[in-house]
């Protein structure tokens, strides 16, 4: 997941992975961000590659891109637990139902960040609960992305009528950018566009993404074992800015981090919210996590599903807080994110 990027540096990066052999690679204006300059052409758009299912498709049938000809494409590499993806869909279904008749088919690529990610089961209730009508391809071993090199989450690619790629976004914002180039594409006036109904993130996050596995591990104050026993430790009576800190027993794991008994997870972050992704114990349909911030009681969470939870949302614009979770035994914590 990725908080911000320099886009028009990136995209240039990115596109010049598909840029056909002898064409001139250098930015087009619009691609760099101004609307109304001429397209870049980067060449024909790859293939869908070791799709491992098709979710929205009549009767689960794949698309390609042969069969997508005539019609403006637009790509949405996402995952269900990232916060700058799921910030991002209310922008993409806009899109969907905004242009679709006008010749835009929008293909959601989920391509997953955790384990968990990887059940479908779990991508079509995510797919429902944020009002997906577009057609989702499930790239579980990441052969699309790696054909159109891509690095982040989320990242649209816009394809021509013709099947070449136009242009590229990475990560959240550029929606008007984006936009403008639906219309281009699609034959439509770019200076009649309407204002985004998309979330606009928060420019004054201090605290960037927090990876609690063993693999990714940031962010802590003490040292945890590079292995999968439960061990004891204590919380520490005070964090700097942008930590956590555990106390009572833990599991530390490749991916994730397994509550024991008495497991406390806190955090000290300056957002507006804050956001934790969670597991429930094997075996377990439903659990709650509580929580206090700033020492006063916080919110409880339900933990139903492998998922991203808001765990804050205080009130006025992004300050310092302190965060604190008391996970039931076999609850898994994976990560914290911010907006």
């Amino acid at each position: 997941m990725l908080q911000k990027v320099e886009r028009a540096k990136a995209v240039q990066d990115r596109l010049r992975t598909l840029q056909r052999p002898g064409a001139d690679a250098a930015p087009s204006r619009l691609a760099a961000g101004i609307p109304g300059g001429n397209l870049q052409d980067f060449g024909p758009a790859p293939p869908f590659t070791g799709i491992h299912t098709w979710l929205g498709t009549p009767g689960g049938k794949p698309l390609t891109m042969a069969g997508l000809r005539g019609r403006v494409v637009l790509l949405d590499f996402w995952t269900y637990s990232c916060i700058n993806c799921l910030r991002t869909l209310p922008q993409v279904t806009a899109w969907d139902a905004k242009y679709r008749a006008a010749g835009l088919t929008i293909v959601g690529v989920h391509s997953p960040e955790f384990a968990f990610e990887h059940v479908v089961i779990n991508i079509r209730r995510a797919i429902e609960r944020n009002h997906i009508r577009y057609p989702v391809a499930v790239d579980n071993d990441f052969e699309t992305w790696t054909a159109y090199g891509n690095q982040y989450w989320p990242a649209e690619y816009l394809i021509d009528r013709e099947g070449h790629v136009r242009y590229a976004s990475f990560g959240e914002g550029d929606y008007a950018k984006t936009e403008a180039v639906i219309r281009e594409l699609l034959g439509e006036p770019a200076a009649t566009i309407g204002p985004s109904p998309a979330i606009v993130p928060s420019d004054d996050i201090a605290t960037p993404e927090i990876y609690l596995g063993a693999n990714r591990a940031n962010g802590y104050t003490q040292t945890l074992p590079n292995d999968p026993d439960a061990h004891r430790y204590v919380l520490p009576p005070e964090l700097n800015a942008n930590h956590v800190g555990i106390g009572g027993t833990w599991s530390n794991r490749s991916e994730r981090i397994v509550a024991g008994r008495d497991a406390v997870l806190q955090l000290r972050f300056h957002a507006r919210h804050a956001y934790v992704v969670l597991r429930p114990p094997p075996g377990e349909k439903v659990v709650v996590v509580r929580t206090t911030l700033d020492g006063k009681p916080g919110r409880d969470l339900r933990v139903d599903a492998d998922d991203l939870y808001e765990a804050a949302a205080p009130p006025g614009p992004a300050q310092d807080h302190v965060l604190r979770l008391h996970l039931p035994p076999g609850t898994s914590a994976y990560s914290f994110t911010f907006g």
